[in-house]
């Protein structure tokens, strides 16, 4: 909060400029669904109900070619620079918010956030093995997400008797962070290890590890860890 407005930075933008919003609109107007930004009339309201700003909008991955591009773009930099290749692999697919909650309302009681707020999913279907992600995302938290995905199956073939959440999810963001350090994003790697609980938490229990070890040394805590 800045005298009687709000101040928002872009994530990830480190050559976009903030946006001031006064009190009245914080308080009343939509709030993107990308960024958390107040949105006005020129914000892209998608068939799901969800408020999307310009500037989330101009980076969205709303096609499935070009979601599976992106995809497989993280999926190149998580197997080529740490080693996490997938024996069985795995399907991707774009979905919309409803879906997403529905499928989310159906995973394990251990999902750590409210189905309704998930944005990325890794389920097991049969024999199959699907990453869901959320369409409309930015293509910074596209990315991320993809990551910290990816890395939940590479668990699920890898640490098979990993239970506690905060290594888990843990070791899912550093996934991700790893992998948006690759792409040279250095404003959001750093708001990834300043953000609070779980993930935060989690997060920076890894990087701690990984300065001590190395990713190795990540990765062999994962496997023995419970």
């Amino acid at each position: 909060m800045w005298g009687r407005g709000w101040i928002y930075t872009a994530e990830g933008e480190p050559d976009e400029q903030a946006i001031v919003v006064c009190r009245r609109c914080h308080q009343s107007a939509p709030h993107c669904d990308g960024c958390g930004v107040p949105v006005g009339s020129n914000h892209v309201a998608l068939p799901d109900g969800r408020h999307i700003c310009p500037r989330c909008h101009r980076t969205a991955i709303y096609d499935q070619a070009r979601g599976r591009e992106l995809f497989e773009r993280v999926a190149h930099i998580v197997t080529g620079q740490l080693g996490l290749g997938l024996n069985v692999g795995a399907d991707f697919t774009l979905v919309d918010h409803h879906h997403l909650q529905r499928l989310a309302a159906e995973a394990p009681d251990d999902l750590p956030a409210d189905p309704a707020r998930v944005v990325g999913l890794f389920a097991r279907k049969g024999h199959r093995r699907v990453m869901y992600l959320l369409s409309g995302l930015p293509q910074i938290l596209f990315i991320q997400v993809a990551a910290h995905e990816w890395a939940h199956a590479w668990e699920g073939e890898n640490c098979p008797l990993l239970r506690d959440p905060l290594v888990r999810e843990g070791f899912a963001e550093w996934v991700a962070h790893r992998t948006l350090r690759a792409l040279g994003a250095v404003k959001k790697v750093v708001l990834m290890e300043q953000q609070e609980g779980m993930y935060g938490e989690g997060l920076r229990r890894m990087l701690a590890l990984e300065r001590r070890g190395g990713a190795d040394g990540v990765l062999d805590f994962c496997r023995r860890a419970e």
